[in-house]
């Protein structure tokens, strides 16, 4: 098994390497260091490789993955915004590529509603407890079928509860986040 994955990474870095930034240019844009651009790049290229299904959703809800003092998404930016930190992209690829993958997931709750139901789209609908939930239990089926080691997929079962999220998160309590 992490044979399998070290070679997805392999590759996903090869093909980074090769084609810098426009390796996924047609399906996100990554804007960042040159070091977590190319992690990134590993990080959906192990997506591509070993999850097509969470891969489209990706593709379908982040336009953007920007490099960023702290993580968090940005569903009603154009195009919709994964900001991601350095302590998150670089805690290994299978953690980026499954971050990636639960904040795209918060995005597909934010345009599932909109293009439903039209209009503003309500904080409690993508964001807050319940939706961490949500998110975190498609982050654990992805960590699974990625390869994730057993302790970053330990890590995220404790977190599955979405116990640090807030219902009304505010901009104080976003800039506090060491993620």
């Amino acid at each position: 098994m992490k044979r399998r994955i070290r070679l997805a990474a392999l590759l996903g870095l090869l093909a980074c390497s090769q084609m810098g930034e426009r390796a996924f240019a047609a399906e996100v844009q990554i804007a960042g260091s040159a070091k977590f651009t190319n992690q990134v790049c590993r990080a959906l290229a192990l997506l591509k490789t070993r999850d097509a299904e969470a891969y489209a959703i990706v593709t379908n809800n982040v336009g953007r993955i920007r490099e960023a003092d702290r993580s968090g998404m940005w569903a009603y930016q154009t195009p919709p915004t994964y900001d991601m930190s350095d302590a998150t992209a670089f805690a290994s690829v299978t953690w980026c590529a499954a971050t990636i993958a639960h904040d795209s997931f918060h995005s597909k709750l934010y345009h599932d509603f909109q293009k439903t139901r039209g209009g503003e789209v309500p904080d409690a609908v993508w964001i807050g407890t319940a939706a961490e939930q949500q998110c975190m239990k498609h982050q654990l089926a992805v960590m699974e079928r990625i390869g994730a080691a057993k302790h970053e997929i330990d890590y995220a079962r404790k977190e599955a509860d979405g116990h640090y999220a807030k219902d009304n998160e505010s901009w104080q309590d976003y800039e506090k986040r060491k993620w």
